[in-house]
């Protein structure tokens, strides 16, 4: 088959498209960000960085990691690593890592306006005539039949359009730059309920060894009071109260370790790995002393809370859109080129054609209008709502930071409460030993001594739990100070 020129110029013009294509895909690929280098990894490990890159890393092959933990291992578990393993294995974090992908794609979709759009048809006709007693005024005709195939392929590029494109990717860049910094965020309250269900499970722990040390001391009660009732010393009224005593304290035993048992479970749902519970935690309740003061503490959560970073991010996305809305009072300046080549019996139909052309896509001036008064309320509002949040950031900041200060203060107390308690539980056993006191007062100074100690251990997990809190609502970690709200023996408690 000949090749005419008006073929030959279709082709050049077609092979220019694709080529164009190819170009396009480098110039308008989104580049990452460098120069953002704010991190919100609240942990002190370099564990943790791993587990992000390959939760990452899986995000980008489609596949959501599986932890490899069973029952038939045991595992000791640091808080960081439990930390680690929620940014592996927990799943929101994951669905967060997708979402990712999905606004990120949304940009490509924004620069799609200038790439070449390529349409290929192929029409079949048949047409024809018979006549079987003769044609018209009696002349006879043959049968005449025609069957035509027309194959045709199209394309045009648009080649400016003042600006509609670029403001319309620009939006879904800052969309995607905020749904990264939602990521952020959602990392920082899943840490932060990492570390509340971490801070619950040991003051559980500890309330359930509280209570073992209430069960036995009961059962040492009731043996005195039994030796008492026998040699004829005390009533039998004490036995009965000892006995009481003692099954109220087995009682407790039975709902504190049931408490334990249920923060555990929340524990291993966070980190990812509901089913997986052979395991314990290394740590104790701490008490450290945290180095930041409070205008440095609002300060830096103005400059790297993430969700104050999204909430900017969403406010600049919505001003690119009132940036585009405006521009469609503008043309589109685009070239474009078809052929067209028809094959049959009695059947040519050749055609081509390439031009440059200007025009409006429904233009309608009043329709338009109003888009640019949405695009220019909801503007308004993503500015109105990035303040709220920024006002909430300092509120929030402001609060934990004072809550810090007094649950700090609380513990000295709970500590002084706690050695009173135990100096009255020494003093009250003693009489009763050497047979001078009387159950009610026994009972008396072990409730007290025994609340002493409970509240000391909510005391210290209202503080670790208050400043996990102000690492959340911060976005950083707290730097630690050397020295210790309290120095704890094991022989106070």
């Amino acid at each position: 088959m000949k090749i005419n020129k008006k073929q030959l110029l279709t082709f050049i013009i077609l092979s220019c498209f694709v080529l164009t294509s190819f170009d396009n895909v480098q110039a308008f690929s989104f580049k990452k960000n460098t120069k953002n280098t704010q991190a919100v990894n609240v942990t002190k490990t370099k564990g943790v960085n791993k587990g992000v890159n390959k939760g990452v890393n899986n995000k980008k092959n489609g596949e959501i990691e599986q932890p490899p933990f069973t029952n038939e291992v045991h595992s000791v578990f640091t808080l960081n690593d439990c930390i680690e393993n929620a940014i592996k294995y927990n799943p929101a974090i994951q669905a967060s890592l997708f979402n990712e992908d999905v606004y990120k794609s949304r940009i490509g979709q924004a620069w799609a306006n200038y790439f070449p759009a390529i349409s290929a048809g192929l029409e079949v006709s048949r047409s024809g005539n018979k006549y079987s007693d003769g044609g018209p005024y009696g002349v006879p005709m043959k049968q005449y039949v025609t069957m035509g195939y027309v194959p045709t392929v199209s394309a045009s590029m648009m080649l400016f359009d003042f600006g509609k494109t670029k403001a319309t990717a620009d939006m879904a860049k800052r969309l995607y730059e905020a749904t990264k910094e939602n990521t952020k965020e959602n990392i920082n309250i899943i840490i932060y309920n990492i570390k509340a269900t971490y801070y619950n499970v040991l003051f559980a722990q500890a309330q359930v060894q509280v209570y073992e040390d209430t069960v036995s001391d009961y059962k040492l009660q009731l043996d005195q009071a039994w030796g008492f009732y026998r040699y004829g010393t005390k009533p039998k009224i004490d036995v009965v109260t000892a006995e009481y005593n003692l099954g109220k304290a087995k009682l407790n035993l039975v709902k504190a370790k049931n408490v334990l048992d249920v923060a555990q479970v929340q524990l291993s749902k966070i980190m990812g790995m509901p089913e997986y519970t052979n395991y314990e935690l290394s740590d104790k309740l701490t008490l450290n002393l945290f180095d930041i003061t409070e205008d440095d503490a609002i300060k830096t959560a103005l400059d790297v809370r993430p969700e104050l970073i999204a909430a900017k991010k969403s406010a600049d996305a919505a001003k690119m859109n009132l940036r585009a809305t405006r521009r469609e009072l503008t043309p589109n300046i685009g070239i474009y080129g078809s052929y067209g080549n028809g094959i049959g019996n009695d059947y040519d139909l050749k055609s081509g054609q390439v031009g440059v052309g200007l025009n409006y896509n429904s233009l309608n001036l009043w329709r338009v209008k109003k888009q640019v008064d949405e695009a220019r309320a909801e503007y308004n509002k993503t500015k109105a709502q990035y303040e709220d949040v920024k006002h909430d950031v300092y509120f929030n900041v402001k609060k934990n930071y004072m809550d810090l200060e007094t649950a700090r203060e609380a513990i000295v107390i709970a500590k002084l409460a706690l050695e009173q308690a135990k100096e009255q539980y020494r003093q009250v056993t003693g009489r009763y030993k050497a047979g001078v006191g009387d159950a009610i007062e026994l009972k008396d100074g072990e409730n007290t001594y025994l609340n002493a100690r409970l509240d000391f251990y909510n005391a210290m997990l209202n503080y670790n739990t208050t400043a996990a809190g102000l690492e959340r609502e911060i976005g950083l970690p707290l730097k630690l100070k050397d020295e210790k709200v309290l120095n704890i023996d094991a022989e106070d408690l």
